[in-house]
């Protein structure tokens, strides 16, 4: 079937749309090979620049991959993270049924809240955590937490390397996470960020930082997480308050 001609749409996206739905459908198997550009450009009557328009956008999408001599194969489904719920990114990780090792960078200390930091930790002691998580041993996030210091007493005491904050919080210290802000956007890494995520340096990640409320306890920790996108899709869960109210909350 050919594209339509009048339409607004850009030819080339509608081909990169033919051939989403074609492999969503099944029409084309995963890790196979799709039809040549010679052989698209004929089928839908349209130039090889175009053809190499869609799979170019396929390509950045994860969906297809380019192997030099030998085509353009299908990949496998893009495994999705849900980084931005209250469930936190450890429960998020573990949803995924893969084998995650969460690596503590460095023992939780206690430092000065510098001013990256939201404005009631600004000067005041909170507990910097890093972490770093992999997923079949390749790196897919990095974080660095900050924990009011004055809300989380002794935190040098609990062992953060097989326990997720959300545990700490509620076993340890009896807090549920009640609401979070966030921020997100496309940042290049400097040069340590790229060597512990095992990337080029200057490469775009995800980056988030996100501020987690505890009742009337504000900002009680923050977060900024840099995420790796070429393997994960990282989406964002949105109740409603009447859902929201009777499902538990649940801290990073």
């Amino acid at each position: 079937m050919l594209l339509n001609l009048n339409s607004p749409i850009p030819l080339y996206r509608q081909l990169a749309l033919r051939l989403r739905e074609d492999i969503d459908r099944g029409g084309i198997a995963v890790r196979e090979k799709i039809p040549s550009e010679n052989e698209l450009a004929r089928e839908f009557g349209i130039g090889r620049p175009t053809v190499r328009q869609a799979t170019d956008l396929l390509v950045r999408e994860g969906i297809l991959q380019r192997r030099r001599g030998a085509g353009t194969f299908v990949l496998p489904p893009t495994r999705r993270i849900d980084l931005f719920s209250l469930t936190g990114t450890s429960a998020a990780l573990k949803e995924l049924s893969l084998p995650v090792q969460i690596e503590l960078l460095s023992p939780q200390r206690q430092v000065t809240g510098s001013e990256i930091l939201p404005d009631n930790l600004v000067g005041k002691p909170v507990y910097e955590v890093r972490r770093l998580s992999r997923i079949d041993g390749e790196p897919v996030l990095l974080e660095t937490l900050y924990l009011d210091a004055a809300l989380f007493p002794d935190l040098e005491n609990i062992d953060l390397k097989n326990a997720s904050l959300s545990q700490v919080a509620r076993e340890h210290y009896f807090l549920e996470a009640t609401s979070a802000e966030q921020d997100f956007e496309i940042v290049e890494t400097d040069y340590e960020t790229s060597q512990l995520l095992e990337i080029k340096a200057g490469k775009p990640v995800l980056k988030l930082c996100r501020n987690l409320h505890f009742g009337q306890y504000r900002n009680a920790i923050f977060a900024e997480i840099y995420c790796r996108t070429d393997r994960y899709r990282f989406s964002q869960t949105i109740t409603t308050p009447d859902l929201q109210s009777k499902e538990p909350d649940h801290a990073t």
